[in-house]
């Protein structure tokens, strides 16, 4: 009797064991590719309406999971110059995981602007939205368009970090919450406006830490340091739609080096200054839409002022 329970269970077992590896490999066979391609442009232009999205390919491997190629953002009309470009994104689900915690976990890697952008994602359900956290590894700025072109100038420099993003964007609710960490090396910004006849800011480094519940995002932490000067400073962002549009209010000091005062003549009035400052940093502020803000230096405005008079 034994023995037949035994052959019993080994048999079922073979069976479960032969249904679900031929269930895989139906899937696997008759995965519908071009309508899941189809499905994620669409999706992807109704959450992105100003632009145009175009999927290249959509596979699935047994060991990698989902992958897709070639996701590319551009404006309508110009879909040869992508404003964002995607080369592979691979989602895998964590079964086990997601079955303990009863809710879809799975994870991430997306091959993005030279760089790479890997973690998880969890599905809580419901009102309680989505958990969304990853790691950043040299991306380039340079080979995102969409932020020169939203913010209207050059934006260069290669990025990494770690970021967690939490909630739900319906109305009712709080919004998303974002924690982050970010560091940019090698980077270089233009500026709207000159400093002292430098229309460019080159840095060698940059950090800042990131937290924000819905449209508000904090700012601390941040520090540059630029060939320029070096800089300390914090803040905050209303976030908008169009990132250009975002309202920046920044405070911070920075410290001067010899290279800012390039092309000044040794007058009266960089010699007051370098007196003025000489036991101080230079304070600063920095408001105003993100695409065209304005600074001010406080209590060395008119010294500035004057310094820039001279390279007219």
């Amino acid at each position: 009797m034994l023995k037949k329970a035994w052959r019993w269970a080994a048999a079922s077992f073979g069976y479960l064991l032969y249904g679900t590896a031929l269930l895989v490999v139906l899937l696997w066979l008759l995965f519908p590719k071009e309508t899941v391609r189809r499905h994620l442009e669409e999706s992807l232009s109704r959450a992105c309406p100003d632009q145009r999205w175009q999927v290249g390919a959509v596979a699935l491997d047994l060991s990698a999971g989902l992958i897709i190629r070639a996701i590319a953002g551009s404006e309508r009309g110009k879909e040869n110059k992508p404003l964002v470009q995607i080369e592979t994104l691979t989602l895998r689900p964590h079964v086990i995981k997601s079955l303990l915690a009863r809710n879809m976990q799975f994870g991430y890697r997306m091959g993005l602007a030279k760089g790479s952008v890997a973690g998880l994602v969890r599905l809580d359900g419901g009102d309680k939205g989505m958990h969304l956290e990853g790691t950043v590894v040299d991306v380039s700025l340079e080979e995102i368009p969409l932020l020169s072109s939203r913010l209207g100038r050059t934006v260069q420099g290669w990025a990494s970090g770690i970021f967690a993003v939490t909630g739900s964007t319906a109305p009712e609710k709080n919004g998303i919450v974002l924690e982050a960490q970010v560091q940019v090396k090698n980077g270089r910004v233009g500026l709207k406006r000159p400093l002292l006849g430098h229309t460019e800011l080159p840095f060698s480094q940059g950090a800042v830490v990131l937290h924000g519940q819905g449209e508000t995002l904090h700012l601390e932490q941040g520090e540059v340091e630029s060939e320029l000067f070096d800089s300390r400073f914090s803040g905050m962002v209303m976030v908008h739609r169009d990132p250009g549009l975002s309202q920046l209010d920044v405070q911070g000091s920075m410290q001067p080096k010899n290279k800012l005062f390039r092309g000044l003549d040794n007058t009266v009035a960089l010699q007051a200054f370098r007196v003025q400052l000489k036991e101080n940093t230079l304070p600063f502020r920095i408001n105003g839409a993100l695409s065209n803000p304005g600074i001010h230096y406080q209590e060395f405005s008119m010294l500035v002022q004057n310094l820039e008079k001279e390279l007219k």
